[in-house]
């Protein structure tokens, strides 16, 4: 049996294509920044040369780690944001109220399953009116 990777291959390509170029990305820089770390010439002692470099990569990976928190969050947005809104829609559905509709962002992920909710709400909206429309003759 093939083993399927991608569930939800336009999802899931953005992700992984997006964590493994920063993870690239973020490696050569990384290694730019320690060559030109190494390459210092501070006139100081060797454990002050420790300390600074130590230092110097420690933020060096404090900035990368919050461009990735960055990053992670503004991309967790775009599946969290239809998550909420869809849910939103849904708890109006149970409670009968069937004319509100889901709107998600162009960029936001989701979209195929926010037209299918859209599509049963318009269909029971349209039986709740017919059922009206027949108990009032």
């Amino acid at each position: 049996m093939r083993k399927i990777y991608y569930l939800k291959p336009k999802i899931q390509n953005v992700f992984t294509s997006f964590f493994t170029i920063m993870t690239a990305v973020e490696i050569i820089l990384f290694g730019i920044l320690l060559y030109m770390v190494d390459r210092l010439n501070i006139q100081r002692s060797n454990d002050m040369i420790f300390y600074i470099r130590y230092t110097i990569l420690f933020l060096i990976v404090l900035l990368f780690s919050v461009v990735n928190f960055w990053f992670g969050l503004r991309l967790s947005h775009r599946i969290g944001g239809p998550i909420v809104n869809i849910q939103r829609i849904l708890e109006q559905a149970q409670r009968g109220d069937y004319r509100s509709r889901i709107t998600l962002r162009s960029n936001d992920f989701l979209h195929e399953i926010a037209d299918s909710v859209n599509l049963l709400l318009e269909k029971l909206e349209t039986e709740q009116k017919q059922t009206k429309k027949n108990e009032d003759t």
